[in-house]
């Protein structure tokens, strides 16, 4: 009877486990996607990315790398840009867009959490393009397949 039990318990935790994750992403055939963050150029069907890192303050492994002080994080993050060197993947009928509609451009007024979900890169460059593709200085999070094709990007919001 004790096996028994423990045998049911543990199949409701690992059912209630695997229930728990983000919502599933399409993928190739090995599963393995990077993810990035940056700021973004989109021209034709290329992202351009110029890879950030976006440190919050419960990043306490790369506050004490670069020796980060309250001073340097004043409104609660710090983005850090090693490198001028750009990535560049690939967008598709499959890329999903996540941002904050802030504006109403495409959901209304009273949706309370402003997040808007699409795979039209339109109404995407409708929000941040600032012009030439470039999407000015707003970090996004970037996943993508190793064959370079990006799965999703996410607005990271900032203050």
């Amino acid at each position: 009877m004790k096996k028994q039990i423990g045998l049911l318990l543990g199949v409701l935790l690992l059912i209630g486990a695997t229930g728990c994750g983000k919502e599933p992403q399409k993928q190739d055939m090995t599963g393995a996607y990077n993810v990035y963050e940056g700021y973004l150029t989109v021209k034709d069907n290329q992202l351009i990315v110029d890879e950030i890192k976006y440190i919050d303050l419960a990043d306490k492994y790369w506050i004490d790398s670069l020796n980060l002080t309250e001073e340097d994080m004043l409104n609660g993050y710090y983005i850090y840009n090693p490198s001028d060197e750009k990535l560049t993947f690939t967008l598709n009928d499959e890329t999903r867009y996540d941002f904050y509609d802030t504006g109403a451009l495409f959901i209304s007024e009273d949706n309370e959490t402003r997040m808007y979900t699409t795979q039209e890169v339109s109404e995407f460059l409708k929000k941040f393009d600032a012009g030439n593709g470039e999407l000015g200085k707003t970090p996004f999070e970037i996943q993508a397949l190793e064959d370079g094709r990006v799965i999703s990007i996410r607005e990271i919001f900032i203050n």
